[in-house]
């Protein structure tokens, strides 16, 4: 397939490039930026006619055999040999193309739902390990937590201590050799939110890789001699009978495929256990998925009329660029605001929920606002 691309803006040898060429290379990231590879019918003397031309990302089109623009569907890379262009179509893209936003939140809402059945498995013991993957503050560990709380809730009725812990946070090796002995019963969950540094310390990897093993018998080992273990009565090796749910920022796939030097750590868990990609990858899915939240009643404790959960969605989607972050946990941060002042929640709001060029970027406005005023009115003197 005949690829062109279309340039609006680029430099070669700080010349000024622009208009539409024969591709010969798609644009890639450089030390100095990003460039893509042309072929210049009309080289200048002493260049030659093929050109790697610095530009943003934003300033070219890629054009196909027709002349017309190529679909955000389409991939355009140097294929397998680096011989020659080769298209391709990136199926999610094109599905997402096509989705309404009202599909697109039943879908992440039918995701979240298989994620509440897993979690359920998990804690008969049926899923003896789960790794799911996702963006902080879209709700990975609130949906896990309520499966489990409902799954002891009659161990909690009973004044019984339920059979499930959360980790969050840092863990050295050690300790996670001591989490893991503690909940080694059939009947407990072991939750990891939030502890990504496990996945980067060789020794802390090794043991996780073996609790997740998916053999009928999964011995932890402690090859080291330990005062800590001794103290606490631990021995040097046990069978883990227990469940895990590890949740991640980190996308397994997209971090394999980039050949990280975790990659092959990565593939070895994900062979061991059952994963589980929540399919939010863009800004687009983040917002859906918090108006997926809010529609379903996560508001519902505050008990604002409907006007006012519109203008929280209202203020965090107009809002979205700036935000600190887009998460669940700012939507909760600005509901609290509307309970505390329904009148001037947005100024709080806007003083400390947006990062400091939304704030300059609103005073700016607001002084050019009173400029065309002023304007207006010295015009009808």
């Amino acid at each position: 397939m005949t690829i062109s691309v279309s340039i609006v803006k680029g430099y070669y040898r700080g010349e000024l490039v622009s208009g539409i060429f024969p591709l010969v290379k798609p644009y890639q990231d450089g030390a100095k930026g990003g460039f893509v590879t042309i072929r210049n019918p009309n080289p200048k003397a002493g260049t030659p006619p093929v050109q790697r031309v610095q530009v943003e990302k934003a300033d070219i089109t890629m054009l196909g055999a027709d002349g017309e623009e190529l679909g955000e569907h389409i991939v355009v890379d140097n294929g397998t040999q680096g011989a020659g262009i080769e298209v391709s179509t990136n199926y999610e893209a094109a599905f997402i193309q096509a989705e309404t936003d009202d599909e697109a939140m039943d879908r992440i809402e039918e995701t979240f739902l298989m994620l509440d059945k897993i979690t359920d498995a998990c804690a008969r013991n049926v899923v003896r390990g789960l790794v799911v993957t996702g963006p902080p503050g879209i709700g990975k560990s609130f949906g896990v937590e309520k499966q489990l709380e409902a799954a002891n809730m009659f161990r909690t009725m009973a004044g019984k201590d339920p059979k499930y812990e959360v980790v969050s946070g840092g863990v050295s090796s050690i300790g996670l050799y001591q989490k893991l002995y503690y909940n080694r019963s059939p009947e407990n969950v072991l939750v990891f939110d939030d502890c990504d540094g496990i996945l980067f310390d060789e020794e802390s990897l090794n043991l996780l890789k073996a609790a997740l093993n998916s053999g009928d018998k999964r011995r932890i080992c402690w090859n080291k001699e330990s005062r800590v273990l001794t103290v606490e009565d631990i021995p040097e090796a046990f069978d883990f009978e227990g469940s895990i749910i590890f949740l991640s920022n980190i996308d397994f796939e997209r971090t394999i495929a980039k050949g990280s030097r975790i990659a092959n750590h990565l593939e070895a868990i994900m062979s061991r256990c059952h994963y589980l990609d929540l399919e939010i990858g863009s800004m687009r899915d983040k917002l859906l998925r918090i108006k997926q939240v809010v529609r379903d009643g996560m508001l519902s404790p505050y008990q604002f009329a409907a006007e006012q959960e519109v203008q929280i969605w209202d203020f965090v989607y107009d809002n979205s660029e700036y935000l600190r972050e887009v998460s669940l946990r700012m939507v909760k941060k600005i509901a609290d605001f509307v309970k505390a002042d329904p009148k001037s929640w947005e100024e709080m709001a806007e003083s400390t929920c947006l990062q400091r060029e939304a704030k300059f970027k609103r005073l700016l406005m607001k002084r050019q606002a009173e400029a065309a005023k002023r304007g207006i009115a010295l015009a009808g003197v």
